[in-house]
C-alpha cells in the first residue's frame, strides 16, 4: 500500500514538472505570470489599506477612550458612586460634570462647546489624559474657580489665548440653576492640541466646582472610569453589578456603539471593493483553466487510458492553480508588508521628486510654484505621519483569500475532465 503510494506521488510529481516545462515554453506561462501579478496586486493593496486604515482608526479610537467616554463610565447617587471608587479594580476614577455651552471670546466670536467640569488634579489621577491632551499653551491649571481649558481650535475661532477671558452660558441646568444663568467669565489658563479636530474645536475643561455653579447640582453624578486593560471592561462591570446593584454602568463598547459601527462598516466597505480584485483575477483564472483542459484533453485522454486515474489528473490542474495562489499571496503579502512598514519614507521621496520637479520648472519658468505635500493642511488636520497598525490576523486572511480564490476557481474548472471520454476524443482526433 505505501508502494503504491509512493509510486502514485512520484507519478504525479513527474506530471507536474512536465505539464510545467510545456507550460513554460508556451503562451500560459505569460498568462500564469500575469495572474500571479493579478493576485499579489490585489493583496498588496488590501494589506496597506487594511494596515493605514488601522492606524488611523486605533489613533482615533485610543482618543476617544481617553478624552470622550472613557473604559467605563458609572452613573449614580453620590453615595454609590463613592463606594465603587473605594472598590479598587481601575487605574483612575474621577466624578465630572459636562454639557454643551457657549462659549464667546474677542471680538464677539461665539462658539458651541462641550465643556466637561472636573476635578483640578485630574492630571495626575489620569495619566493618560495628560498623555492624550499635550498642551501648546499655558498649562493645565484648573487650581482657580473661574478658568478654563481650551482645545486648540476652538481657542482660534474664539480667537483668545493663555490669559484671556471668555464669557460662557451654560445651555442646561438643573431644578437649582435655570436654563439661563447668565454669563460667566473665565479666564483662559492653557490650550491643548490632541491632534483630532473634533476634539480640538468642541472640548473645554473647567474646575468642578465652577461646573457646579455652571449646570447646577442634581442627586446624581457621574465618574469616568479607566481600566488597566480596556478590553476588560465586562468583567469590571460584572464587579460593580454584583457589589452595587444600584449602580448604573455603561461601557465604552455601548457609548460608542454608533460610532464604532460606522468605523467597522466603513472598513467592511474598503475590504469588499479591493477584494473585487481577487474576484476579477478568479474568474479569469477559471475561464484560463477551462480553455487549457480543452486544448489539452488528447493528453488528457491519453493519460486516462494508460491507467492514469481522472481524479489524479484534475489534481495536477488543481496543483497549477493552488501553486498560482500561494505565489501570487505570498509575493502580495512580502510586498505588501515592506510598502506598509515604510509608507512614510516612501511619500516623502515622492514629496522630494515632486517639489524638486516644482524647483525646476519654476527655474525655466521664472515663476514661483507653491510646495507640494501629500498630506496638506488645506486638506488633512494636523497629519505629519501616517500611522500604521498591522494586524497578523488580517495579513492571514489575505494570504488565504487569496490562495483559496485561485483554488476554487481551478476546482470548479476541471471538474470538466470529469466528464470525458477518452474513447470519443481520441477517435475524434
Amino acid at each position: 500500500m505505501n508502494n503504491t503510494r509512493v509510486q502514485t506521488l512520484r507519478w504525479m510529481c513527474f506530471m507536474v514538472r512536465r505539464l510545467n516545462s510545456v507550460r513554460a515554453r508556451s503562451a500560459n506561462a505569460i498568462t500564469s505570470l500575469f495572474f500571479i501579478l493579478g493576485i499579489a496586486f490585489g493583496a498588496l493593496t488590501l494589506i496597506v489599506i487594511l494596515s493605514v486604515m488601522n492606524g488611523f482608526q486605533q489613533g482615533f479610537i485610543g482618543t476617544i477612550l481617553q478624552v470622550s467616554s472613557a473604559h467605563v463610565r458609572v452613573y449614580g447617587s453620590v453615595d454609590a458612586v463613592k463606594r465603587a471608587e473605594t472598590l479598587g479594580g481601575y487605574q483612575s476614577f474621577y466624578p465630572f460634570i459636562e454639557a454643551h455651552a457657549l462659549l464667546q471670546g474677542n471680538y464677539y466670536r461665539q462658539h458651541g462647546a462641550l465643556v466637561r467640569a472636573v476635578p483640578a488634579d485630574i492630571f495626575h489621577r489620569d495619566r493618560l489624559l495628560a498623555r492624550a491632551l499635550p498642551i501648546t499653551s499655558g498649562s493645565f491649571n484648573l487650581s482657580e474657580k473661574h478658568s478654563i481649558v481650551l482645545g486648540y481650535e476652538l481657542a482660534r475661532h474664539l480667537s483668545v489665548r493663555t490669559g484671556d477671558q471668555v464669557d460662557t452660558l451654560a445651555l442646561s441646568g438643573s431644578d437649582t440653576q435655570k436654563i439661563m444663568p447668565g454669563w460667566n467669565k473665565l479666564t483662559v489658563t492653557g490650550i491643548f492640541k490632541s491632534g483630532y479636530y473634533e476634539v480640538d474645536s468642541t472640548f473645554a475643561y473647567i474646575p468642578l466646582d465652577m461646573g457646579t455653579t455652571l449646570f447646577g447640582t442634581t442627586p446624581d453624578i457621574t465618574a469616568a472610569v479607566k481600566l488597566n486593560n480596556h478590553e476588560r471592561d465586562d468583567r469590571y462591570l460584572f464587579f460593580l453589578a454584583q457589589h452595587i446593584p444600584d449602580l448604573k454602568a455603561e461601557s465604552w463598547r455601548e457609548y460608542n456603539r454608533a460610532f464604532f459601527s460606522a468605523l467597522r462598516i466603513e472598513k467592511n466597505v474598503m475590504m469588499l471593493l479591493v477584494i473585487l480584485i481577487f474576484m476579477v483575477v478568479t474568474v479569469n483564472i477559471y475561464h484560463s483553466m477551462r480553455r487549457s483542459i480543452r486544448t489539452r484533453k488528447e493528453e488528457i485522454a491519453m493519460l486516462v487510458s494508460l491507467g492514469a486515474p481522472v481524479s489524479h489528473v484534475q489534481i495536477l490542474f488543481i496543483g497549477n492553480g493552488i501553486m498560482i495562489g500561494f505565489l501570487g499571496s505570498l509575493l502580495g503579502v512580502l510586498l505588501g508588508l515592506l510598502i506598509t512598514i515604510h509608507v512614510n519614507e516612501i511619500i516623502a521621496c515622492i514629496e522630494t521628486a515632486v517639489n524638486s520637479a516644482f524647483f525646476l520648472l519654476s527655474l525655466f519658468s521664472g515663476t514661483k510654484t507653491p510646495s507640494f505635500s501629500v498630506f496638506g493642511t488645506q486638506y488633512f488636520y494636523n497629519v505629519e505621519r501616517i500611522p500604521v497598525q498591522i494586524f497578523f490576523q488580517e495579513v492571514l486572511f489575505v494570504f488565504l483569500f487569496g490562495t483559496g480564490s485561485a483554488s476554487v476557481a481551478t476546482y470548479l474548472a476541471t471538474r470538466k475532465i470529469l466528464l470525458l471520454k477518452p474513447a470519443e476524443v481520441l477517435r475524434d482526433e
